[in-house]
């Protein structure tokens, strides 16, 4: 019989899946038709070059293509020659001359998978990218929120893979450290080194024994941060959990903080106390690094929920967590304000219920709709929580439910005063109002009128000639 040839290209090229080979210079040497269909080239296009030259980077997207973790991971193959498994990534795909240039968006999870010769030497990686480019799309919205959240809460944002070192975050994180845009490169080891001496063993033992843990284990990374310019020393307090990969591979991810600011507070509140200052400024001294505290206590809880949020499978159950979250928001924003202000007994209710309906109507196509009329009037702490929550969740209904898609109106908030040491707190619209039902029944309108009672007061709601309102009448000092 006549020996048989075996077209070995033919059928690489001809397998089904998306895969690309490269050799041990990060040269591509092969793909598969279906890996030329995903990323929309030629084999001429690409074979004979190197990966990052052969997919450039966008530079529309400059700080979001990660070519930089995409080359720590191929070399970790070549050196450790073990597969790895990426996580999602983004990395833009040039569109062709012919369609006018330029880019499109793509995300991946790519899994690099070495092939070794008889003396187990690396020749060949194998990448094999899995387009997951319409999940993450379909999420943009949610992480859009989660992003919102952590920039109003001043926090920054990390995941780290200690197999590879490979660190993506926020350019909040960056700024932490006093790394500039670009410039703190894809792993974490220059970061570890601008740590204070004292506190990296610490944080090394945290991160290893973290390797060892089981999937969603909690992590605490407290330490100092030395700027490598100005000698400068900031606090870092960083909060997160475990996820293991599908290969039971570890990576963790969480936010930070920067508490430097709190950590000055400690001090001169120390220096108050060891100086035998009056009992007065001792009592605002403290309750305003109480106000701070639980200002941060709050924060880092309604990032935690924002995170979990993030891996919800149900969707029925995304609704309550965001309520949830902006409830915890609103009483943040009133223990800011407080520890901002020379007395930390009292809130200046215009400017805080302006900022707060801001926050509320940030992601809301009525936002430019949202009129804020409220008098001068400074409420004690113990009032002004249940205000904003009432407010809250008042405003909250009317963005969503008061104009159906496609129409559109003011939303007006005021607070004023009455008659006889009174307040009225009203929100009110020109949109479709609420049936009996819907108003007598669901979490937020017992909580509006369970605020309601806690500070003496009662709640009317009814339709109006345009619309609907709703208010809350109370005293404007609770009762003797």
């Amino acid at each position: 019989m006549a020996e048989t040839i075996i077209d070995h290209a033919a059928i690489l090229a001809g397998i089904p899946q998306p895969y690309l080979v490269l050799d041990a210079d990060l040269t591509i040497v092969a793909a598969t038709d279906a890996y030329l269909r995903t990323t929309d080239r030629t084999r001429e296009d690409i074979v004979g070059r190197h990966i990052l030259e052969a997919f450039p980077e966008n530079p529309d997207a400059v700080g979001t293509v990660e070519q930089g973790p995409l080359e720590v991971s191929l070399r970790h193959v070549l050196r450790t020659g073990e597969p790895h498994e990426m996580a999602v990534i983004q990395y833009d795909i040039p569109r062709p001359a012919s369609e006018g240039g330029g880019f499109y968006q793509r995300y991946w999870t790519p899994i690099h998978t070495p092939v070794k010769d008889i003396a187990g030497t690396v020749r060949y990686i194998v990448q094999n990218p899995m387009d997951v480019t319409e999940s993450v799309l379909q999420t943009r919205e949610a992480d859009a929120r989660l992003r919102i959240a952590l920039h109003a809460a001043d926090l920054g944002s990390w995941e780290y893979e200690p197999e590879t070192d490979i660190w993506r975050r926020s350019a909040t994180v960056d700024a932490f450290f006093g790394v500039g845009p670009g410039e703190g490169g894809s792993v974490a080891a220059p970061f570890f080194a601008m740590m204070h001496p004292e506190d990296l063993p610490r944080v090394m033992g945290a991160v290893q024994e973290a390797l060892d843990s089981p999937d969603q284990t909690t992590l605490r990374f407290d330490y100092r941060v030395v700027d490598r310019v100005t000698g400068e020393t900031r606090h870092i307090a960083s909060r997160g959990e475990v996820l293991r990969t599908s290969t039971g591979k570890p990576r963790l991810i969480g936010v930070m903080m920067d508490v430097t600011a709190d950590r000055i507070r400690e001090a001169a509140l120390a220096d108050a106390l060891k100086a035998q200052e009056s009992l007065l400024m001792q009592k605002d001294l403290l309750l305003a690094e109480v106000n701070h505290r639980v200002k941060n206590s709050l924060q880092l809880v309604m990032s935690a929920l924002s995170l979990q949020a993030r891996r919800l499978t149900n969707p029925s159950m995304e609704a309550p967590f965001r309520q949830a979250i902006s409830r915890v928001r609103a009483i943040t924003s009133v223990h800011e304000r407080l520890y901002r202000t020379d007395n930390p007994l009292v809130v200046e209710m215009a400017d805080y219920l302006d900022g707060l309906c801001a926050d509320l109507a940030a992601n809301s196509e009525l936002r430019d709709l949202l009129q804020v009329d409220v008098e001068p009037v400074h409420l004690r702490t113990e009032r002004a929580i249940p205000i904003a929550l009432i407010v809250n969740e008042l405003v909250t209904n009317a963005l969503k439910y008061a104009y159906p898609e496609g129409t559109s109106g003011p939303i007006v908030l005021s607070l004023r005063t009455i008659a006889d040491g009174m307040l009225e707190l009203s929100v009110a619209d020109q949109g479709i109002g609420f049936s009996s039902e819907t108003t007598s029944q669901g979490l937020g309108t017992r909580l509006v009128k369970t605020m309601a009672s806690q500070i003496g007061g009662r709640v009317e709601t009814q339709p109006t000639e345009r619309g609907y309102r709703s208010a809350v009448i109370f005293p404007k000092d609770a009762p003797q």
